[in-house]
């Protein structure tokens, strides 16, 4: 098995160029999150936490430890955009979670930190600026790609790339225009 899942305190300290003991200070302090072995009680830290807390204290990571994600966050209740939006995704590759309202998505963003978030416009409406303006100005969604399914009646589409969406997709249900938009999107993001 080639794929490495889990680090030791002592391998997360190599990585670091620290003494394993700042490692497990981290992990009291709940900085980097970890889980304990049964018994002895030693550490265990999975890849994707570890290389999420190198990410957020601005330390580089380690070229066999960076697995890009392939997380989408698809905010719409249209079951059409649902279908064809995970389906597709899915068949390039992607893990993609489906949520109908703002604050949900809110929740998911933070927990399951996707790379891509599909906003469909039919759903958030004017709101969906709002939501833009408060991702762009946060330093933790400052990679986040996002991409928009503008609604029917949506005649100035270019005023959600001035919002700050990374692309827009013209035809809402269209596969290949979404799986190629989100391929462009994740691959700015390797």
């Amino acid at each position: 098995m080639s794929e490495i899942h889990v680090l030791t305190t002592g391998e997360a300290a190599r990585y670091c160029g620290v003494n394993f003991r700042t490692v497990i200070r981290w992990i009291e302090r709940g900085q980097l999150k970890a889980y304990k072995l049964p018994g002895r009680g030693d550490h265990r830290i999975c890849v994707e936490d570890f290389v999420g807390f190198l990410r957020d204290n601005a330390m580089p990571v380690p070229n066999n430890l960076a697995v890009p994600s392939r997380k989408v966050l698809l905010l719409t209740t249209d079951s059409d955009l649902t279908s064809v939006g995970c389906q597709t995704l899915e068949n390039i590759g992607c893990e993609t979670e489906v949520t109908g309202d703002s604050f949900s998505a809110g929740i998911l963003l933070a927990h399951i930190k996707p790379v891509l978030l599909v906003i469909d416009a039919n759903l958030v409406g004017d709101g969906g600026f709002q939501i833009l303006d408060y991702l762009r100005s946060r330093s933790e969604y400052a990679n986040l790609r996002i991409l928009v399914a503008p609604s029917g009646e949506d005649r100035d589409t270019t005023r959600w790339l001035d919002a700050g969406a990374d692309a827009l997709l013209r035809q809402r249900e269209e596969r290949g225009e979404l799986a190629a938009k989100a391929k462009l999107l994740l691959e700015a993001e390797d």
